[in-house]
């Protein structure tokens, strides 16, 4: 799925695309807010929480920038150093 065709779906369908089609990544915690990043194909969808209470508030959608910044530093990656 492009990020086009996930931005046609309504607003429903693109959390049950998001949960179903898209793959975890990780979750972020700021203040108050819990952020699940999900991927999908090509882009990104963040779904934001509130912490207390579980409640969804919002979704953002990216392909990539300052959103997916706050998730670089807790990527470690294994790399192989036997060229």
């Amino acid at each position: 799925m492009k990020l086009f065709d996930f931005l046609k779906l309504s607003e429903e369908e693109q959390y049950i695309a998001t949960w179903k089609k898209g793959a975890y990544v990780d979750l972020y915690l700021k203040d108050n807010i819990a952020i699940e990043l999900y991927a999908i194909n090509t882009f990104y969808v963040e779904i934001y929480y509130e912490r207390n209470t579980t409640e969804l508030l919002y979704k953002k959608m990216f392909k990539q920038g300052e959103l997916l910044d706050k998730y670089l530093d807790r990527i470690h990656l294994k790399t192989n150093s036997s060229f």
